[in-house]
C-alpha cells in the first residue's frame, strides 16, 4: 500500500497532536498541579515565618503590656481587701477602737457576693421662708439703687419671686391657668388610658430589666457589720477619722449618736468592707498575719508599696514619676498625681530604652490644670484640652522623680521628660536616687520656670 507525501503530512500531523494531547494530559497537567501544590505549601510556609517572626518581634512588647497590666490591677485593686476574713477583722477593727478610746462590740452581717448596690438620690424642694420675699425686696430695692439698669434686670427677677400681694395675685392667677391647660393636656393624653398604662407598664418592665443585667454583670463580695461604741466625742472623731485614714477602704454607711452624759457618747456605726481578688501574693500575707502585726496600717508586699510612689504618709508634693529597670517586676516609667489612691491619674510605659514623655502644666484664670503622657497612655484621654484641674499643695508644683542605680551595661531604660510651664508657679523637680555615673532621668523645659535638683 502506498502512502502519497499528502498522506505522509497529515499522519506527521495526527502523531504530533496526539503526542501533544497525551503529554498535556498525562505529564504536563500532572507537574502544573504538583507546582501549584508546592506554591500553595510555600504560600503558607511564609505566612507561618512571619506570623511567627511578628510574634517573636511583639514579645518584649507583650511583656511590657502585661506589666503594667499588672501594675494598673495591683494599683488600682490595693484600697481592697483581699479577702473578707472575719478574724481579722474582728482584730483590726479592735485596734481601731482601743486606739481611739472607745469600748465596743461588733456584730456582723453574712458576708454576701453580688453587685455593688446602688444608692438613688433624691431631690427635694424645700419650701422658702416667709421672710425670703421682704430680703428679695430689699436686694431689689437696693440693687436698683447701686447698680442701675443692669441690676434692676435682676431685681425685676427677683421680684417675681417675692411674696407680695400683687404678686401672689398675679401667680394664684397663673396657677389656675396653669392646672386648666394641665387638665386638659391630661385629658388628652388620658383619652386612651389602656395604651398609655401598657406601654409605661413595658418601658418600665424593659428598663427595669436592662437596669438588673447591668447591675449583675460584675460581683464582689462584701460584708456589712455593726459597730457599737461608747467612749467621748474625741476618741469618736478620732476613730472616725482613723477610718478614713486607713490602707484599706473601710465604708462608713451610716452611724447614729446618742449623748449618754455629758462627756460620753454612745451609739452604732455601720460599716462595709468590699473584697477584691488579687494577682500578687497580698493574699497570702494577709492570712499570715499573726497578733504581733500591725493591722490596716501597710501593705509591704504589694506591687503599689514596691513602686517606690505609694507611701504611709500623705506626700507634699503634687506629683510622682518613677523610673525602673526593665529588670524589675514593675513597669520602667510610672507617671500620677501624689495621693490618688484609686491611682486612676497613672500612666505607664515600660521599655529597654529612652522613653519620651511629656507633662504640661496650664493656667486658666486662678485655676491650674495638668496632663501628661507616655508611649503607651494619657491622662486625662482627652489630650486635646487643658486637663485635669488640681490645687498644689504648696506656693510650687512639686514633681518627684524617683530614679535607681543601673543594674547592668544592658541596663538601658531611662526618662526624657519634657515639662511645659504655663502657669505664674516655678516647677520643682526633685529627682532623688538617680545613677550618678549614667543617669536615667533627662528632663527638658524652659529653665525660668523650671527647677531641678539631685538629691
Amino acid at each position: 500500500m502506498k502512502i502519497s507525501n499528502k498522506e505522509k503530512i497529515m499522519l506527521y500531523i495526527l502523531g504530533i497532536i496526539l503526542i501533544g494531547f497525551g503529554y498535556y494530559n498525562f505529564v504536563y497537567s500532572v507537574q502544573i498541579n504538583k507546582i501549584q501544590e508546592k506554591t500553595k505549601q510555600k504560600n503558607e510556609l511564609e505566612q507561618k515565618y512571619t506570623t511567627t517572626m511578628n510574634t517573636i518581634n511583639s514579645i518584649e512588647d507583650r511583656r511590657s503590656d502585661v506589666k503594667i497590666l499588672k501594675a494598673k490591677i495591683s494599683d488600682e485593686s490595693l484600697p481592697f481587701y483581699p479577702t473578707i476574713s472575719e478574724e481579722h477583722i474582728i482584730l483590726e477593727l479592735d485596734t481601731l477602737l482601743k486606739d481611739s478610746g472607745l469600748d465596743g462590740g461588733i456584730k456582723f452581717n453574712p458576708i454576701v457576693s453580688d453587685s455593688v448596690e446602688s444608692v438613688d438620690k433624691k431631690n427635694q424642694t424645700l419650701a422658702e421662708s416667709s421672710l425670703q420675699g421682704i430680703v428679695d425686696q430689699y436686694n431689689s430695692a437696693a440693687g436698683g439703687i447701686d447698680e442701675g439698669n443692669n441690676t434692676n434686670e435682676k431685681s425685676n427677677q427677683n421680684n417675681n419671686v417675692s411674696s407680695g400681694n400683687s404678686n401672689k395675685s398675679e401667680a394664684s392667677s397663673n396657677t389656675k391657668d396653669s392646672n386648666n391647660d394641665d387638665k386638659t393636656s391630661t385629658t388628652s393624653n388620658n383619652s386612651n388610658p389602656n395604651n398609655s398604662n401598657t406601654s409605661n407598664t413595658n418601658n418600665s418592665n424593659a428598663n427595669t430589666s436592662k437596669n438588673s443585667k447591668d447591675q449583675k454583670k460584675n460581683t464582689v463580695q462584701y460584708v456589712k457589720f455593726e459597730v457599737n461604741f461608747e467612749g467621748s466625742f474625741d476618741g469618736l472623731n478620732k476613730l472616725l477619722n482613723t477610718i478614713g485614714k486607713n490602707e484599706k477602704k473601710i465604708v462608713v454607711n451610716s452611724i447614729k449618736i446618742n449623748e449618754d452624759t455629758l462627756d460620753t457618747v454612745k451609739g452604732t456605726i455601720n460599716l462595709e468592707i468590699y473584697a477584691i481578688p488579687k494577682i500578687n501574693d497580698e493574699l497570702e500575707s494577709y492570712l499570715k498575719w499573726d497578733l504581733a502585726n500591725t493591722y490596716g496600717k501597710s501593705v509591704p508586699f504589694s506591687t503599689g508599696a514596691a513602686s517606690g510612689i505609694v507611701e504611709e504618709k500623705k506626700d507634699t508634693s503634687d506629683f510622682a514619676v518613677s523610673v525602673k529597670s526593665i529588670n524589675s517586676d514593675l513597669p520602667t516609667i510610672m507617671m500620677g498625681k501624689t495621693n490618688d489612691d484609686l491611682r486612676t491619674t497613672y500612666v505607664y510605659a515600660d521599655s529597654n530604652s529612652e522613653e519620651q514623655a511629656e507633662i504640661v502644666f496650664t493656667q486658666n484664670g486662678d485655676k491650674y490644670y495638668y496632663k501628661y503622657k507616655t508611649s503607651k497612655g494619657t491622662y486625662p484621654a482627652n489630650y486635646e484640652g487643658l486637663g485635669a484641674e488640681f490645687t498644689t499643695t504648696s506656693k510650687n508644683i512639686v514633681l518627684n522623680i524617683s530614679s535607681e542605680n543601673r543594674i547592668t551595661s544592658n541596663d538601658k531604660s531611662e526618662l526624657k521628660l519634657k515639662i511645659i510651664n504655663k502657669t505664674d508657679k516655678l516647677v520643682n523637680v526633685d529627682i532623688s536616687g538617680d545613677d550618678s555615673a549614667d543617669p536615667r532621668v533627662t528632663v527638658e523645659g524652659d529653665g525660668s520656670n523650671i527647677s531641678v535638683n539631685q538629691k
